[in-house]
């Protein structure tokens, strides 16, 4: 006669056996196994970067979907590594687009100024307000800016160009006024670096003033641009300041330089990025 205590041991073996294997087989695949499907164009350094975005804070299911949308793989991965910020890395792969500080929801529907040249009073071709630059703004008038005037801008950092058309009177507090007030696209800037300009002795400038329209969150790039024009926006809103190339013309030497030696500060932004 069998043993009854063997046999009932014998059960429960071949019971624990039999759940682990359906446990381990039923569990949920980690987040990140799509990544070791991927095709022979993305390197092992490059299946580990994907990882540590996701690490960081990037969608796994998010990345996942949208790697599906290129034709190669690792045009995908050159897409996130040349991302301005996680902002733009998130607006890439539709990733809690609508938590972007700025980010409004609802079409997108353009209310710019038509793409025609504006000209200041006296008018002069040095001082109008191209046809390109139009239809960033709702509304816009020539003004004189003097001595004292303090102006500000947001760029990118190291390599950034300090120099450019784009300012505010108002100092911004926060991400929201930059991707919503003045409606800069996360693939347009880093956020990085706040540039102070002072208008010194003697000198004086006259820029445009407006309200700044509204834009999409994205080009025509981008693999969601469509669902995009139709869920999201960048409402504008607050007054920027476009500042002539005359005053700070890259390719003149003198020009270049004396608006540099204005910048009275550029100092790192410590906003936190959600």
């Amino acid at each position: 006669m069998l043993n009854k205590n063997l046999l009932l041991s014998g059960i429960c073996c071949l019971s624990i056996v039999f759940f682990n294997s359906c446990s381990k087989n039923d569990a949920p695949a980690p987040a990140s196994d799509w990544i070791d499907q991927l095709d022979n164009t993305i390197d092992a350094s490059e299946k580990a970067q994907l990882r540590a975005w996701i690490q960081e804070g990037l969608s796994s299911s998010s990345m996942e979907a949208t790697v599906k949308l290129y034709t190669h793989d690792s045009d995908f991965y050159n897409a996130l590594n040349t991302a301005k910020s996680i902002y733009h890395q998130r607006v890439l792969v539709n990733d809690r687009v609508d938590e972007i500080p700025g980010i409004a929801t609802g079409m997108f529907v353009a209310n710019g100024l038509p793409a025609q040249k504006v000209e200041a009073i006296p008018s002069d071709d040095q001082l109008n307000l191209p046809a390109s630059e139009a239809p960033n703004f709702v509304s816009v008038k020539d003004t004189v800016l003097r001595k004292g005037a303090v102006l500000y801008r947001v760029i990118g950092g190291a390599g950034s160009y300090p120099t450019g058309g784009y300012w505010v009177l108002d100092k911004p507090t926060g991400y929201a006024d930059v991707i919503g007030g003045t409606a800069v696209q996360p693939a347009w800037n880093a956020f990085e670096v706040m540039v102070e300009y002072t208008i010194p002795e003697g000198d004086t400038m006259k820029v445009w003033k407006g309200v700044a329209a509204s834009q999409p969150i994205a080009g025509a790039e981008n693999k969601y641009y469509d669902n995009f024009m139709q869920e999201y926006h960048l409402a504008g809103g607050l007054v920027q300041i476009f500042v002539p190339n005359v005053y700070r013309d890259f390719q003149n030497e003198e020009v270049y330089n004396h608006f540099l030696s204005n910048i009275t500060s550029q100092d790192s932004i410590t906003w936190k990025k959600n």
